[in-house]
């Protein structure tokens, strides 16, 4: 057997052939099949349990309430909300089975979100489906009014079903001990809404005092480093102008921040022109409607300047 030399290039070209160029990640989405399943299989799949479940459920969630109003009746292709006259002090549950005939569809198999909305609030009731029916409740009124239940899947927008679906209505009236409760439990949670929202207002203004105190430690150091840099190297005060181009009389202040400094409060004329002496590195505020400094100099200039606008200075 004969061995030929390949030549060292041949091998360098054919390696680099046979790189593998990297693979770039790729996103998957996220199958709404797969995660109804797997959700209905959380609930124990609400579909297939029993009609004799759901009659359990029935009686168990419409205990002491007694059947109101006639039976209503919608289709599963294209449910219609279903809207009854509520009367305060009252509580609802709708009672649902499928007609003859009728079946739950692939949006029904991880259960349905029955949302209902009273005058007075909105939300979510239950227990949902069980087998052939549902069961959702929409809780106590607390004012007279219309009311409105609507269904849809919990997850996904496939169809809910094909056929009827038969409706009735159940109701409790509270009883007086049971509507005092029930309003004193509707105060306190507005008291406590109200002493929330009372500390939150608290935090608010101790975190915005803490941030206006840390600015002016900050500025009264900057002033200190100033005066010390201008008492080694020139004079410790200069002669300013004050020039107005304002065309009112405006608040000013001399000195620290107007809200925790120490300082004078005095005025300048409209378009007028007058003299003071500053300290170098003190501060001067032009003041807004709530007595707070709009804008300042903390610099040694020869001229300062309030704006045409009456809120702001310059200065050269």
């Amino acid at each position: 057997m004969t061995y030929r030399r390949v030549p060292w290039f041949l091998l360098v070209t054919l390696s680099a052939c046979f790189v593998m160029p990297p693979v770039a990640p790729t996103y998957t989405p996220v199958d709404p099949a797969q995660q109804r399943a797997a959700y209905a299989q959380s609930l124990g799949y609400p579909t297939r349990k029993t009609p004799q479940e759901l009659e359990q459920t029935i009686a168990a969630q419409t205990e002491g309430f007694e059947l109101t109003g006639r039976p209503s009746e919608l289709r599963l292709e294209a449910p219609a909300p279903f809207v009854f006259e509520g009367v305060s002090g009252t509580c609802y549950t709708v009672v649902m089975r499928l007609a003859p005939g009728a079946a739950w569809g692939p949006g029904a198999e991880a259960g349905l979100r029955f949302d209902f909305r009273r005058p007075e609030i909105a939300g979510s009731g239950g227990p949902g489906v069980v087998g052939p029916g549902a069961v959702a409740s929409v809780g106590c009124a607390e004012a007279s009014g219309p009311i409105t239940l609507t269904m849809a899947p919990t997850i996904g927008t496939d169809p809910i079903g094909q056929g009827a679906l038969q409706l009735e209505l159940y109701r409790r009236v509270l009883t007086r001990a049971e509507r005092r409760r029930l309003a004193e439990d509707r105060e306190r949670q507005i008291a406590e809404q109200r002493v929330f929202a009372a500390q939150q207002a608290e935090r608010e203004a101790r975190a915005r005092e803490e941030r206006e105190a840390a600015f002016a430690a900050g500025r009264a150091e900057e002033r200190s480093s100033a005066r010390a840099s201008s008492a080694a190297s020139g004079p410790t005060s200069v002669s300013v102008t004050i020039r107005s181009s304002c065309a009112r009389t405006v608040k000013v202040f001399y000195g620290d921040t107007p809200r925790f400094g120490s300082g004078t409060t005095s005025s300048v004329s409209s378009n007028s022109v007058s003299s003071r002496r500053f300290r170098v590195g003190d501060m001067m505020w032009v003041l807004d409607d709530r007595g707070e400094g709009a804008s300042t100099v903390s610099q040694s200039t020869r001229t300062i300047e309030i704006t045409a606008s009456c809120t702001g200075l310059t200065s050269r």
